[in-house]
């Protein structure tokens, strides 16, 4: 049997707690999924989540009995998430589909291992590891994360059918872990059952799309999905798959680029497609705010030439949204080392820089014999247009002596 080091696991206070109250008589707990795929290769650690062979309401009776807080939303599909020190552990029973509709799925819980990862979709996801290091591996996803092979277990169009997000999730994991070219039966279906993604809930489309875009490899995998004539389920718009390669170019140790501003690189300037896009995906409200700032800004935005223009820019948009832009900028035409190093040394300067404060408020205006009102507003706005003229330099004194010679 082939074994793994999970010795940072087993040293870990919380994991050992929960594998103490877990260690039942005739019963078996493992961790399962993620966290062992990507210890597998070595890879920052996902999320904890253990299969158990014990039923989702004895779990909780263990948990409870131990005061451990617990959230059971999933207790009817067997899941129950353990709550220790701020950490989420997910603990899921196995289990074998009764019945499933492409989104939700009727289960009945089992003992038995391999019926369990019979269920699961991709064989890199079905890997399994006791508390001693002991791999399980019924579909040769160890072979398969090796060479970076993407592969449904069994019968890739059941599985599908199973649950539709899965066609996402092929081509996320495929971002993440992809070393070969997919398997052109798999794409096939992928792409035959691609209008079903229309059924699923627009929040489980956005996290895997999110996913997806935050890879370092979303160009090549957006690319292949546009191709396959999927990617038409999620963005309403003309896509220009070209910003994100250049994107992605210039941005290999992953300082500058994020979510959104992937995002809008990719969608045309049209606001009634983008808004199409980001109503359908239901996109926190955090995201949108910052999506619809580039929008608004980005077709006049131009870098300054001088520290004057760049610091005036700086302060009216903002550090985070001058950064997106200078990026967005950035790879508008191809640019060579000299350009490309230019910009990015711009934000490296503006990233260590601190944003000047307007040193008076409106109760200096008041204070300056100022009737309160609307002029209040307005004499500050003047005052403060003045101020980033003068390279922000003027004092609050300065300031207030301005006030009075308006």
């Amino acid at each position: 049997m082939k074994t793994i080091n999970v010795k940072h696991w087993t040293s870990d206070k919380d994991i050992k707690i929960l594998f103490s109250i877990l260690k039942q008589k005739n019963e078996e707990s493992r961790f399962i999924g993620g966290c062992v795929r990507d210890l597998l290769i070595k890879k920052k650690d996902a999320d904890i989540d253990m299969a158990t062979t014990i039923v989702p309401n004895k779990v909780l009776e263990l948990l409870k009995k131990n005061n451990i807080k617990t959230l059971t939303s999933g207790i009817s599909h067997g899941t129950v998430i353990a709550l220790i020190n701020k950490r989420k552990f997910e603990i899921t029973t196995l289990r074998k589909d009764i019945k499933t509709d492409g989104r939700h799925a009727v289960v009945e819980f089992t003992k038995d291992w391999i019926i369990d990862s019979k269920r699961r979709d991709f064989t890199i996801n079905a890997i399994s590891c006791d508390f001693k290091g002991n791999l399980y591996d019924y579909h040769n996803g160890i072979g398969d994360l090796k060479k970076g092979k993407i592969n449904f277990i069994g019968d890739t169009k059941k599985r599908i059918k199973e649950d539709y997000l899965r066609i996402l999730r092929f081509f996320r994991f495929y971002a993440y872990y992809g070393k070969q070219n997919l398997n052109r039966i798999d794409l096939q279906f992928c792409k035959d059952y691609s209008f079903l993604l229309k059924k699923l809930s627009s929040e489980r489309i956005y996290l895997e799309f999110k996913k997806i875009l935050e890879s370092d490899y979303s160009y090549k995998t957006l690319n292949l999905m546009k191709k396959n004539n999927i990617l038409k389920y999620i963005i309403f718009s003309n896509v220009d798959l070209g910003k994100i390669e250049n994107l992605e170019k210039i941005d290999k140790n992953k300082k500058y680029v994020n979510f959104h501003l992937k995002f809008s690189s990719i969608l045309s300037d049209n606001t009634k497609s983008l808004n199409k896009t980001v109503k359908f995906l239901k996109l926190p409200n955090i995201e949108v705010k910052k999506i619809n700032k580039i929008f608004l800004y980005k077709k006049n935005f131009v870098l300054g030439k001088t520290k004057k223009n760049i610091l005036k820019s700086l302060y009216l948009l903002g550090k985070d949204l001058f950064i997106d832009l200078v990026i967005l900028e950035c790879i508008k035409k191809r640019r060579n080392n000299a350009s490309l190093k230019k910009y990015l040394n711009t934000i490296d300067l503006v990233k260590k820089l601190r944003l000047p404060k307007f040193p008076i408020e409106g109760k200096d205006v008041l204070n300056s014999g100022v009737i309160p009102g609307p002029l209040v507003g307005k004499i500050l706005q003047q005052v403060e247009k003045w101020w980033i003229e003068n390279e922000f330099k003027p004092n609050k004194k300065e300031c207030i002596n301005k006030i009075k010679n308006l």
